[in-house]
């Protein structure tokens, strides 16, 4: 074990994502918490995609609070961007609305892996009877596939994390069902919905585990740059590196494999899609 991670250190879908896409972007952002020297993208559509998205979710959230959906619909319809106030309509009419049993919008959930807090903040965990679900709002452009979101880090911790901190599995609870559900504003049909079982979680503790004691042991040397250099067009930090100098055209970017892999980098600056 090195001395870089603080030992109080809480890991997250997000970093933990990030280190799997770049060793060197975690070092960069967790470690030595540098700021951004580089646009992400080139163009502002992107931007305007990621604000719209976290706006979106403030009022679903507010929604869940209890404020009055003529109230919410009016903050909607005088956001700039005109896709908010569509994508809230959109869950109104939608299931999701009106979900039943307990509700927790926004819930801050953590326990503890390889020694280290593991923490979890879901859109949204609703207990009804047996039937545990944590809801991921989306605003994607594009539907993610059911195999990529099955691969991200965000599907197996915010799993993992609640089924510890509801004590799933334990006696009393081995019927408890898990799900996790996307469902996406720009495809509100097409929820995508993935179960996962005790075998599952113990799968998850055993897989996040590694990739924490692996953090945890590296040198400074050894957190180095992915090997895929059309990674870089999506990293702010990408100028440390020597790569990638101008940022990608986002509409570039729509063009490319990298399509799939806009899901799979995490940080804040992704924190609106998940």
């Amino acid at each position: 074990m090195t001395d870089l991670i603080s030992p109080d250190f809480t890991f997250s879908q997000s970093n933990l994502q990030t280190f799997d896409y770049c060793r060197r972007r975690f070092y960069l952002r967790y470690v030595k918490k540098l700021i951004w020297p580089a646009q992400l993208v080139s163009d502002q559509q992107y931007i305007q995609d990621r604000e719209a998205g976290v706006r979106f979710h403030r009022l679903v959230h507010q929604h869940f609070l209890g404020f009055e959906a003529s109230l919410l619909r009016k903050i909607a319809d005088g956001d700039p961007d005109i896709r908010v106030a569509t994508w809230f309509e959109t869950f109104l009419a939608s299931p999701m609305a009106t979900l039943q049993g307990k509700l927790e919008p926004e819930a801050l959930f953590t326990t503890k892996i390889a020694g280290h807090p593991l923490s979890a903040k879901v859109d949204l965990l609703q207990i009804d009877g047996e039937n545990i679900s944590i809801y991921d709002w989306k605003t994607s452009r594009h539907l993610p596939k059911l195999s990529t979101l099955q691969k991200q880090t965000q599907s197996k911790v915010y799993p993992l994390v609640i089924s510890r901190a509801l004590n799933l599995g334990q006696p009393g609870y081995e019927t408890a069902r898990l799900r996790m559900i996307y469902w996406e504003a720009n495809f509100p049909g097409q929820t995508i919905e993935i179960p996962s079982y005790q075998n599952d979680w113990k799968k998850y503790q055993l897989e996040i585990a590694a990739s924490i004691e692996l953090i945890l042991s590296l040198r400074r040397e050894e957190f180095v740059a992915t090997p895929d250099e059309k990674k870089c067009a999506w990293c702010e930090y990408r100028s440390y590196c020597q790569r990638e100098k101008i940022a990608v055209d986002s509409k570039d970017i729509e063009m490319t494999d990298l399509l799939e892999g806009l899901t799979k980098i995490p940080a804040e600056a992704f924190d609106s899609w998940g």
